[in-house]
């Protein structure tokens, strides 16, 4: 199958492209540019043409080029407070037009491919919900962040047009996400907490965390998984579905199973008289996503957690550095 990946370039979809390449699928990656060419030995080769997700004759010009039977929307701007505060017209230019403009250019060419759009568990704000997880079906999203609120358009704004384009979708509520293929692209000011970990291991710095950040991480190779389960499921029963690690972890685990990282340094959980140097949005740990519904139409279910993530992330971090 023909799959289009927007924001193919970036950290979620070079792990989306490698779960489909391997599943046998033909891969086109769009957006602003190439991924770097550190990645390509392990990543295989997928065609890229470059262009903006908010100018529509880019995305006219790639849908001309090849018949996609399916399209997987991850481009998207994920702003920190600072971002947000700058240049929030920017924000919302890529995240709810840019998916209008997707889906525009979709409903040009015939027949019109399925579209699979990654929206965010930041759709559901900070309030715990009362079952211990948030569950699609009966938690009410209440963004707090600009980037929630937009992705919580998004998802309204993409269910409008599939009505009216009469495109097949899916909405995948995406947890938060760590392991191979991150990389600084500009358009995450910051790194998942585990990438910091490394970060500032590489620069010769120990680790002083805020607290133990605890969430159900989700391993970047999981991620891509389960929107190569989507894809392939032969019949799904719901528009919208949770996507997470399925089990809690935290970045205190990840320091200790990172432990024999070439250059690790020493790492600590800060106390009264620290200065945190590991940035993280969320003044207190979320709550995880029930994924369930996915895991009932799909049978998909993470594989990697613990030192078996941490194992598998060093083969990979090797492998990529040479």
């Amino acid at each position: 199958m023909n799959v289009l990946i927007t924001g193919g370039t970036g950290f979620v979809g070079l792990a989306v492209t490698e779960a489909l390449k391997q599943a046998g699928h033909d891969v086109m990656l769009f957006g602003r540019a190439a991924a770097p060419a550190r990645f390509a030995g392990q990543i295989g080769h997928a065609p890229f043409m470059a262009g903006d997700i908010t100018s529509p004759a880019d995305l006219d010009r790639v849908f001309q080029s090849v018949e996609m039977r399916a399209v997987i929307h991850l481009a998207a701007v994920t702003p920190d407070r600072q971002a947000e505060m700058s240049d929030p017209a920017a924000v919302i230019a890529v995240n709810v037009a840019g998916t209008a403009d997707l889906m525009r250019s979709m409903a040009r060419i015939s027949p019109r491919p399925r579209l699979i759009l990654a929206s965010s568990v930041a759709v559901y704000g900070h309030a715990a919900p009362e079952s211990g997880t948030f569950e699609e079906g009966t938690f009410i999203p209440s963004p707090a962040s600009l980037y929630g609120i937009t992705k919580l358009a998004a998802e309204a704004t993409a269910t409008r047009l599939a009505d009216l384009y009469e495109i097949d979708l899916t909405i995948v509520r995406l947890g938060p996400v760590y392991g191979p293929w991150e990389y600084k692209t500009g358009l995450r000011p910051i790194l998942s907490p585990h990438g910091q970990v490394v970060d500032l291991w590489r620069r010769g710095h120990d680790v002083i965390l805020p607290r133990a950040l605890k969430g159900d991480w989700l391993y970047s190779r999981d991620a891509g998984a389960g929107f190569a389960a989507i894809l392939a499921a032969p019949r799904l029963n719901h528009t919208i579905y949770n996507l997470g690690g399925g089990v809690m972890s935290s970045v205190a685990d990840w320091c200790k199973n990172l432990q024999s990282l070439h250059g690790a340094c020493g790492w600590k959980i800060a106390g009264r008289d620290d200065v945190p140097n590991l940035t993280f949005g969320l003044a207190a740990d979320r709550a995880a996503l029930s994924i369930e519904r996915l895991e009932a139409d799909t049978g998909f279910r993470p594989g990697f957690s613990g030192p078996l993530a941490a194992d598998d992330y060093l083969k990979w971090l090797a492998a990529v550095n040479g």
